[in-house]
């Protein structure tokens, strides 16, 4: 059994004013490791405009924010000695410490920058090396401190459309003794793939993708990135860290590798009106598969500003886009190839 790209068109008819009659076309498609599917909606003249947060980022900036410069040390608490001797990780400008609200057993917050408000644009290849690094020292010192808390993952929301409370830029690390839907679904599907199969299903995903090359975007190093085949949004990143199965095995060099990708992926969703995503970065907690990464934006729709989730998405739980994979697939790669 090889990885399986399904995809069943639906037909839906109907008739104008005059009776003329009208075609219009879905395609739902399924995960080729969960099965979960997910819909194409073609040609509903979608229009996005990229939020600037320049005003409110002025009016929340300085003394108002607590991950400002001025701030940090004093508004933010700090971790035990036994994580950590100075209370919080520090590489380069990334500063990370806990989180007030834990999501888990293990939350660790990591301001990214000094600057309160950076654009897509403004994102340096070193503020996302570093803020990433600091992630991941904090995961292993938690592994070492403890070895109960498994299920791991670096988490970002990108600006308040994504659900980020506060503009300056930070990423969530999640460590926890329960994994989420997610990384649970994606592991005991990926278990049953390898029975099925005698294949790791990511290594197997990127073998048919490159391949493939229509959902293909570009490798630096051991990081590739591709377009998902059933995305969760109207553009659905995916990057595979080849031959990284845990945290502790990737380098700097692939952090460095991985902020070059991730600029160009930026640089593709700006020229597409995209401003805002959600981000998570999981690894398996036995270790089999890769790390991968996945990145959706996140947009409001028209001159109601409506939010891009609805029943669908919400209680449904079936992923809509708007956008055709493939098409946002070459335009990524075009970008991918021009800076990386």
């Amino acid at each position: 059994m090889a990885i399986t790209f399904r995809m069943e068109p639906e037909i839906f008819t109907f008739y104008d004013g005059e009776g003329n009659t009208i075609e219009r076309k879905t395609e739902v498609r399924f995960d080729p490791l969960t099965g979960e599917s997910s819909r194409l909606v073609f040609d509903p003249g979608l229009h996005i405009t990229p939020a600037d947060y320049q005003k409110a980022a002025e009016q929340t900036e300085g003394a108002k924010c607590p991950f400002c410069p001025e701030n940090i040390m004093k508004m933010t608490p700090v971790f035990s000695k036994e994580m950590t001797e100075t209370g919080r990780i520090v590489k380069g400008e990334a500063t990370l410490f806990p989180n007030l609200f834990p999501y888990s057993k293990h939350n660790g917050v990591v301001v990214m920058s000094r600057q309160h408000y950076v654009r897509l644009e403004e994102f340096t290849r070193q503020l996302i090396k570093d803020a990433f690094m600091a992630a991941q020292t904090y995961i292993q010192r938690a592994a070492a401190f403890d070895p109960t808390a498994t299920y791991a993952s670096i988490n970002w929301n990108y600006l308040p459309t994504s659900g980020g409370s506060i503009i300056h830029p930070h990423l969530h690390v999640i460590i926890s003794e329960t994994g989420t839907n997610y990384q649970a679904l994606t592991g005991s599907k990926a278990d049953s793939f390898e029975k099925e199969t005698g294949k790791e299903f990511f290594t197997a995903l990127y073998d048919a993708e490159k391949t493939i090359g229509e959902r293909w975007i570009g490798e630096k190093g051991n990081v590739a990135w591709m377009h998902a085949f059933a995305p969760k949004s109207h553009h659905d990143y995916v990057a595979l860290f080849k031959g990284c199965h845990t945290f502790d095995s990737i380098t700097e060099a692939d952090w460095d590798h991985f902020a070059a990708g991730l600029q160009a992926i930026f640089s593709a969703m700006r020229e597409q009106g995209f401003s805002s995503f959600n981000f998570i970065l999981s690894a398996d907690p036995k270790g089999k598969s890769p790390i991968h990464a996945r990145l959706i934006p996140r947009l409001t729709i028209g001159a109601l500003h409506t939010s891009d989730i609805n029943f669908f998405q919400a209680l449904h739980q079936e992923p809509l886009t708007y956008k055709v994979p493939e098409d946002v697939a070459s335009f990524a790669r075009s970008r991918f190839h021009e800076q990386v």
